[in-house]
């Protein structure tokens, strides 16, 4: 199993519907949880990032030490308690863990100017920290990317609406990164490509990344096509060449795998990696 954990509410939220599906070990760290668990850390309540990063981590470090090989680790940088993940990314890296992270992007315009201003600071630093080696990887997500993706959302579910974007993609990229395609083009991605987005893709259509990303390097494409079309639709393997070479230039590498599925309907999704901070 995979371990995957969220930090403060939004990471926590994402955590939570990843939890449908029985490849994750969850753990969560949020000052809404009651009562620390196994699996979950309960945060004092205290009023701002200033006070979170002055925090004693004792029982932190303890409660962390049960993470052991990899994590994936979701967060926000609008959330206040943003102050501790540093220092909790900190003790798991002491540890050897081996760390992913998936940054959330909030909506900036409607944040105080200090907030913007952290926010920014804050996914920098993550960033150079993934291009330094200290993270496997960094996957940026913007919620207005997601909101756009999602078409209708309502008030009340919002949050979850946008969500769910995101969750049943990562899912399904794991499911096909863990499955043996029919065939392939894979490349290890270069070591200092480590800053990513994900997105949705179409065998003929556009492209929907989940953050405005520049400047992409390496580009990985899994197509999940209904098997039955796979053996009898003519032509297809061309079509889906013809499509990837488009997006080959002197700077972007681009690779592609192709999955059989049960699904009626075809699913393709995307990677974008770079080098440079975004």
């Amino acid at each position: 199993m995979k371990n995957i954990l969220g930090i403060g509410t939004a990471g926590c939220n994402i955590v939570e519907q990843l939890s449908e599906y029985p490849v994750y070990k969850c753990h969560y760290i949020s000052n809404e949880i009651k009562k620390t668990s196994k699996y979950k850390f309960a945060l004092p309540e205290l009023s701002g990032a200033e006070e979170y990063e002055a925090m004693d981590m004792a029982k932190l470090h303890k409660w962390l030490s049960t993470i052991e090989g990899s994590c994936a680790v979701f967060l926000c940088g609008a959330s206040n308690s943003a102050g501790i993940t540093l220092r909790a990314l900190h003790a798991l890296h002491q540890r050897g863990v081996k760390i992913e992270i998936a940054y959330f992007m909030p909506e900036t315009e409607v944040l105080s100017e200090e907030k913007t201003l952290s926010e920014r600071a804050f996914r920098g630093i993550l960033q150079n920290y993934a291009r330094s080696g200290l993270f496997e990887n960094i996957r940026l997500v913007c919620n207005l990317r997601l909101e756009e993706t999602a078409g209708s959302t309502n008030v009340f579910e919002y949050y979850s609406q946008i969500n769910r974007v995101f969750t049943s993609t990562y899912y399904m990229i794991d499911v096909f990164r863990n499955t043996k395609p029919i065939t392939s083009t894979f490349k290890r991605p270069k070591d200092s490509c480590r800053i990513s987005t994900i997105g949705l893709s179409a065998v003929e259509g556009e492209e929907k990344l989940f953050f405005p990303f520049n400047q992409e390097t390496e580009v990985v494409y899994y197509y999940g096509i209904n098997e039955e079309k796979l053996k009898t639709e003519e032509n297809l393997f061309r079509t889906i060449t013809d499509k990837v070479k488009e997006r080959i230039t002197d700077e972007t590498k681009v690779s592609f795998g192709i999955y059989p599925t049960q699904y009626e309907a075809d699913y393709v999704y995307v990677e974008y990696f770079s080098p440079k901070i975004q």
